[in-house]
């Protein structure tokens, strides 16, 4: 059963919502500033009005609230998000996976602030000063803030990776500043081009699958090509769209 039909069987209850909104000083004029939808739709939800609103629509109502979908049935949550929680869940991890996930975060938010402008947007650009036989030290990034311009290209990007390196050639020259899309729920598909982190070393191969064996394939030939015997040793950092132009950084080597 998808997300759609799950929040109908719960079916939404108004009184709920407005308790929610209560708790945190919400009127319906701050709750439509924050989710950006219409006074006018949200006021018939509110007032019960309109008793099954869209999936979509209390996704964005949730997000603005910082509540659960579930909430807004009178359910306890399904999947717990006290922040002290995570805190002690996140102390508990590896170095290198608590790295991953500020970044992870990071990434979010700056796509969230790209999504309201127009015309250029800021982006991460990492760079990776220690890489040995094709696999990155991911405690060795460097950050840079670019501005790229926004077209169909680097809207599907979240992120990307300057290649200060010839590992990667002939696929990416030296130079590169290669666009990803971060899509950690999605499976790779046969043939696309990866990254993938493990160990805290980053690869970047094309995926393929035989006969129920997944592994990376060296883009240059001489580099091994990376067996996945355990997928969940492998953390999927994401898929490769396109290789960006970016003056402003590469112009200065």
């Amino acid at each position: 059963m998808d997300l759609f039909h799950i929040w109908k069987v719960k079916r939404m209850n108004y009184k709920k919502l407005k308790e929610i909104m209560q708790s945190k000083n919400f009127t319906v004029e701050d709750l439509s500033t924050a989710s950006r939808i219409p006074i006018g739709t949200l006021s018939k939800i509110v007032c019960g009005i309109t008793p099954n609103p869209r999936y979509n629509t209390m996704e964005e109502v949730a997000s603005s609230l910082n509540c659960s979908l579930d909430e807004f049935s009178g359910r306890e949550p399904m999947v717990p998000y006290s922040y002290e929680d995570y805190i002690q869940k996140f102390k508990r991890l590896p170095a290198h996976q608590k790295e991953y996930i500020k970044y992870v975060i990071n990434l979010e938010y700056d796509r969230m602030v790209s999504l309201t402008s127009s015309g250029k947007k800021s982006m991460k650009c990492f760079e990776f000063t220690s890489v040995e036989d094709g696999l990155a030290d991911y405690g060795s990034q460097k950050v840079h803030d670019v501005w790229v311009e926004q077209n169909p290209l680097t809207r599907e990007c979240t992120f990307f990776v300057w290649v200060r390196t010839s590992n990667l050639e002939p696929k990416f020259c030296r130079n590169s500043v290669l666009g990803f899309q971060y899509l950690d729920g999605r499976l790779p598909k046969h043939g696309e081009i990866w990254m993938f982190l493990r160990s805290g070393y980053l690869y970047i191969g094309r995926y393929f699958k035989r006969h129920g064996v997944q592994f990376l394939r060296s883009l240059n030939g001489t580099i091994d090509d990376e067996l996945i015997t355990n997928s969940l040793e492998y953390k999927r950092v994401g898929r490769y769209v396109g290789t960006i132009d970016i003056p402003d950084l590469t112009s200065t080597v």
